[in-house]
């Protein structure tokens, strides 16, 4: 669709009539769920937050409606809003326990196994391309875990002790990611292991924590003798299933190399492999040292391991961990509910450190299913989870949520003649995705998280491709027209538009606004009015935001 230059104008001025109606028109109502199926965890979570509240006098916001907790489900366990089809089944589903039976449900999805596969890759390993050897091999191998839901210690252990062909171990990607390198490792593994924020003692003893150089190095010290050896290459697969050959190395571990050095005042120091709650130098076999750190790692008595984990899970679920930031475990920031994160590790490593588990207790409770609309008493709440707290879209939720939102796939098809096939249509979304963080970059990709909504990045939405070609009223196969032809009465069609893009009916005020704008607009076109409704919503607040 082409862009004139008094058409930008008018979007503009529109984008911001509606966005402010938009965000002041809605209206909640407040549905009470009881699930009689509850875990006993869920309920001590609540129990205990509960708890909190009262003593600090707050008063907890309502629970949410079943078409807010429903979008706000999809988007953390599936990294997408769901489409108006599962929008009106379930607000249509009288059943008591159908938020627990739908929490089950997207846990075992494969679209949830996709998508916390890209989570976890991501914190494995940044950001990298999508035909990057060691990110093909280290997701597949991830999203195999996640399918037989591994229990997390032996997830971790299994990346930090890697090591053979990694062909026939796709963890070993992990250790190759970091160059094999001591330090590297080291870093990365407290932080993201751990929640330890080691790498300022890579350096100098750190400024406010207890670790200092030496205790640094005495990790590293564990990943010194990692060897890698380039082997033939082998036919494997890309990331969507395409044909790729693939690097193939061999790790090993030197049985010689024991210490690590750094330089301290300006002399080489060396240091043995030492835990960091020992005295004791690690006097075992040197090709071992990385499985005997794994196993220190993952110890159910480490103060570390499950609390860095649950921490991690509970920000992603909740928009603010209990340690911020999630590598920041120390005394410099402390846990805001101490001991609730205390208690949720516990009954981590008491139910088999499973994962799912984990993500059931949370998406349960009481204080999850929290709306963000706030009351007097817990407006200013940021620490206590009185309300939820709304988090900008990750930069793969919005740009997945609007391939859905501009039905990207279904215009695909209608323009191929419904020839197109699935790995076609995927290698499509990978190159959208690909144009979309360059766009979000800011020279850094492994820093880009969340859609931040700043100028080039809305314009983009308002002129872009992927916006204007479903908009298009005229466009035989884009949504709007889609939309125009399959619904003849202005109600329906901005029900359709307000389910698809925003996961919810209009409120009656808004479907009243819409109509006084449709009669009074001066188009002689009235069908560009559905053009505007659609082009708000998208770049509206609502729907950039996980509320």
């Amino acid at each position: 669709m082409k862009t004139t230059f008094w058409k930008t104008y008018r979007n503009w001025a529109i984008l911001l009539v509606f966005a402010f109606l938009v965000a002041s028109c809605a209206t909640v109502t407040t549905i009470t769920t009881t699930d009689t199926n509850v875990h006993s965890s869920t309920k001590h979570l609540d129990r205990h937050i509960n708890a909190v509240l009262k003593r600090e006098g707050l008063e907890p916001s309502r629970q949410t409606t079943d078409a807010e907790f429903l979008r706000r489900v999809y988007l953390d366990m599936t990294g997408t809003i769901p489409t108006p089809a599962e929008v009106l089944d379930f607000v249509g589903d009288g059943s008591a326990n159908k938020r627990s039976k739908k929490i089950n449900e997207l846990i075992g999805s494969q679209e949830s196994i996709d998508y916390w596969a890209l989570l976890w890759v991501n914190w494995l390993i940044g950001r990298r391309g999508d035909g990057d050897d060691q990110r093909i091999g280290l997701t597949g191998w991830v999203r195999e875990a996640l399918e037989t839901n591994m229990p997390y210690n032996l997830f971790v252990k299994e990346l930090v002790a890697a090591d053979g062909e990694v062909r026939k171990n796709g963890a070993g990607n992990y250790v190759l990611r970091y160059e094999t390198s001591p330090v590297y490792l080291t870093s990365h593994t407290s932080r993201l292991f751990l929640g330890l924020p080691m790498q300022c003692a890579e350096c100098h003893d750190h400024k406010t924590e207890k670790w200092l150089q030496e205790d640094f190095y005495s990790i590293a010290a564990f990943f010194t003798g990692i060897e890698s050896e380039e082997k033939e290459e082998y036919q494997g697969m890309d990331i969507i299933g395409n044909s790729k050959m693939m690097q193939n190395f061999l790790i090993t571990n030197s049985p010689k190399e024991r210490m690590a050095s750094y330089e301290f005042d300006g002399t080489r120091e060396t240091v043995p492999p030492r835990f960091l709650d020992s005295a004791e130098e690690y006097k075992g076999e040197l090709t071992k040292k990385r499985e005997a750190l794994a196993e220190w790692m993952t110890a159910k008595t480490n103060p570390y391991f499950s609390k860095a984990i649950v921490n991690r899970v509970w920000k992603h679920f909740m928009g603010r961990a209990f340690v911020e930031p999630v590598d920041g475990f120390g005394e410099e920031y402390p846990a805001t509910n101490p001991e609730l994160l205390a208690w949720l590790a516990e009954d981590f490593v008491i139910h088999g450190y499973d994962l799912q588990h984990l993500m059931r207790t949370i998406l349960n409770s009481q204080t999850y299913q929290r709306s963000s609309e706030t009351n007097k008493s817990n407006e200013d709440d940021e620490i206590y989870y009185s309300h939820a707290y709304m988090k900008p879209l990750s930069a793969d939720q919005f740009f997945y949520s609007m391939l859905q939102a501009t039905g990207f796939e279904e215009l695909q098809q209608r323009k191929a003649g419904g020839q197109l096939k699935k790995v076609e249509i995927e290698n499509m979304k990978r190159e959208h995705l690909r144009r979309f963080i360059f766009l979000l970059d800011n020279g850094e990709m492994e820093e880009i998280e969340a859609f931040n909504g700043t100028v080039p990045q809305a314009l983009m939405m308002i002129n872009g491709s992927l916006v204007n070609n479903s908009a298009s009223y005229k466009e035989r196969g884009s949504f709007v027209n889609y939309v125009l032809d399959n619904w003849r009465d202005t109600i329906d069609r901005v029900q359709f538009i307000y389910l698809t893009v925003l996961s919810r009916k209009p409120t009656s005020k808004e479907q009243t606004y819409f109509q006084r704008y449709l009669d009074r607009s001066l188009y002689r076109d009235k069908d560009l009015a559905y053009e505007d409704l659609y082009w708000v919503l998208l770049n509206s607040a609502e729907f950039s935001l996980n509320h």
